[in-house]
């Protein structure tokens, strides 16, 4: 009988560890910092001039053709060149959405609240600039 009586213990804290996790992921992912907006989204962070739009292609990359709006960070200098208010909002994009979910997880480890995944613009329909 009582062996019966501690392997239903033991299923019962089993059970309380797994839903305990569950929530705990639910959570995280409710507050998660990084942001991956769909295309109507991005469309709307991209005309918000509050958010600070980075694109983390190279240099050679960003001046055949970017965002309008968009500063040029390239991922390797993501930890030296930002240096903004840790709760302002930021978005990153680069070609294929390697390096933008790169860059955003170094600005969250960083400290940043507000950072949104843009992903890559290589077959997107967003309008790029020269200027």
């Amino acid at each position: 009988m009582q062996n019966k009586s501690n392997k239903i213990i033991i299923i019962l804290i089993a059970i309380l560890i797994i839903l305990t996790a569950i929530v705990i992921i639910i959570s995280y992912n409710k507050n998660s910092v990084i942001q991956n907006p769909n295309s109507s989204e991005i469309n709307e962070i991209i005309k918000d001039e509050n958010i600070i739009l980075i694109d983390v292609r190279t240099e050679t990359e960003y001046n055949s053709g970017h965002i309008k709006n968009a500063i040029n960070i390239p991922l390797n200098d993501i930890k030296n060149k930002i240096d903004y208010q840790k709760d302002k909002p930021l978005a990153v994009y680069c070609r294929t959405g390697k390096r933008s979910l790169e860059a955003a997880k170094t600005l969250a480890k960083m400290g940043y609240t507000k950072i949104y995944d843009l992903g890559g613009i290589e077959n997107s329909k967003i309008e790029l600039t020269k200027e």
